[in-house]
């Protein structure tokens, strides 16, 4: 069979991506790592190939003509709440070449029965990416999909689910990095220009309200799976890696043992999400000699109400432990934070700034709240008529709001969180030990484009 994984094009530069979606903030764009994961195991069985029209910059005429000359008897692509009704219009020009559409995405994780309904150019969801649910689902064994959202012979829409949330460990066949396009892909944080985005588990086994990741259960893939992955790409000469994990050392052991194995490699240089609670010195101390430059960890509010609304599990005096901890590792820091819970107040920004320049953060992700489909926050927003279901199209990104605060309208969430950034990283002394600190000339450079875009995006 000819299979076709496709990220559509798009009126801006989207990131679908995980069951999340959301506009660049500054001019990132990394391997969708569903489509990553797919392509092992689609590529075992199936002729594949990949359509990146993000990353290749292609708008829907070449996209499509791309499709009709590769002819694929199916296409699994992904969709956003972000670009949904872009995607929706797109996949239906798409469909009517002849090829079945699969689409996974964000918007697709809730009442997908009804986006079934309404589109008929979908023939089926999937709501896993690292089983063999696809591959069952084209070869015509439905009694081995295990969580799709599809349409019975007899035209029936069911969506099948498994029992309980997955646990355990996962296999999938290495990704095949290679059918990616070779440019078009950035990353704020690498330090060369050519990087792999991988993926070493699945899900998250935090209960965070905002966050679509805690409701797919926790999985891990063998290390040595994901070694021979890395082997791979390290022997096409890639030596910067993005890993995708949502909190790199849940599994202390499992992640020293991977620590250990890169130490011995000795020429990766990468990026990975941690929490401030989790991470503790021997943790960062492995990670550091392994070769990790940067961690993301999730600050979300200064506000301990806010933090325990979320469920975030953890409070300020932690979060300002576990960054101080990274820096006495010589590690670059990235905190993430929400801005527009419903609990919001132009104060609590306030607070929330001074603590993003207080953890003398190298830099602050600013995104903004949204319902986000399956997730407990959406359930309470809806709740409490501060979101509407019907609404589909939302963006974490920033570009646009989606929510109001109960003393904050989107118009003044959007000036606040602009404000916010201008005033974190246009500070002289920041600037400067940004730029001090690049290691190489494509750093540097990088390090700049990413500024001048995210500046230009919050004026």
């Amino acid at each position: 069979m000819r299979v076709l994984l496709l990220n559509p094009p798009g009126r801006r530069t989207y990131i679908r991506d995980y069951f999340c979606s959301k506009t660049t903030k500054s001019n990132y764009l990394f391997h969708p790592i569903d489509l990553v994961v797919l392509s092992g195991t689609l590529a075992e069985r199936h002729e594949t190939q990949v359509l990146d029209a993000m990353a290749e910059g292609l708008d829907e005429e070449r996209a499509l003509a791309r499709v009709a000359r590769f002819a694929p008897d199916a296409v699994i692509s992904l969709v956003g709440s972000v670009s949904w009704d872009e995607d929706r219009a797109f996949l239906a020009r798409l469909a009517r070449l002849g090829p079945r559409v699969l689409a996974l995405g964000d918007v697709l994780q809730e009442d997908s029965e009804t986006r079934l309904a309404e589109e008929p150019w979908l023939e089926a969801a999937l709501h896993v990416f690292v089983n063999q649910d696809a591959v069952h689902y084209l070869e015509g064994n439905l009694a081995e999909v295990r969580e799709m959202t599809l349409r019975r012979p007899d035209g029936r829409i069911e969506r099948i689910r498994s029992r309980g949330k997955q646990r355990g460990s996962y296999r999938v066949p290495r990704p095949r990095h290679e059918l990616f396009p070779g440019r078009g892909y950035r990353f704020s944080f690498a330090r060369s220009a050519r990087f792999a985005t991988v993926l070493t588990d699945y899900g998250c086994p935090y209960p965070c309200t905002f966050c679509v990741i805690g409701t797919l259960g926790f999985q891990t893939r063998p290390v040595q799976d994901v070694l021979e992955e890395l082997d791979h790409l390290r022997a096409r000469g890639v030596r910067e890696v993005f890993f995708m994990d949502q909190t790199f050392g849940v599994q202390k052991p499992r992640a020293l043992e991977l620590c250990l194995a890169l130490e011995r490699r000795g020429d990766l240089s990468w990026t990975a999400f941690t929490r401030p609670d989790t991470a503790d010195d021997e943790l960062f101390a492995a990670m550091a000699r392994a070769g990790c430059h940067t961690v993301i960890m999730g600050v979300e509010s200064a506000d301990e109400g806010v933090l325990a609304s979320t469920e975030k599990g953890y409070s300020g005096a932690e979060i300002r432990a576990g960054f101080a901890r990274a820096r006495r590792h010589g590690l670059r820091t990235v905190g993430t934070f929400i801005v527009g819970l419903p609990e919001e107040t132009e104060e609590s920004l306030e607070r929330t700034l001074a603590l993003a320049v207080e953890l003398d953060l190298d830099f602050m992700s600013l995104n903004m709240a949204v319902p986000r489909f399956s997730t407990p926050m959406r359930a309470r927003l809806l709740e409490q008529g501060l979101a509407r279901p019907g609404d589909l199209v939302m963006d974490q990104g920033g570009a646009s709001s989606s929510l109001s605060t109960h003393t904050l309208d989107r118009d003044a969430m959007e000036r606040l969180k602009r404000r916010m950034v201008r005033r974190f990283y246009l500070r002289p002394a920041y600037l400067w030990r940004r730029m001090s600190r690049a290691r190489n000339l494509h750093e540097l450079a990088s390090q700049a484009r990413e500024g001048l875009a995210l500046l230009s995006k919050n004026f």
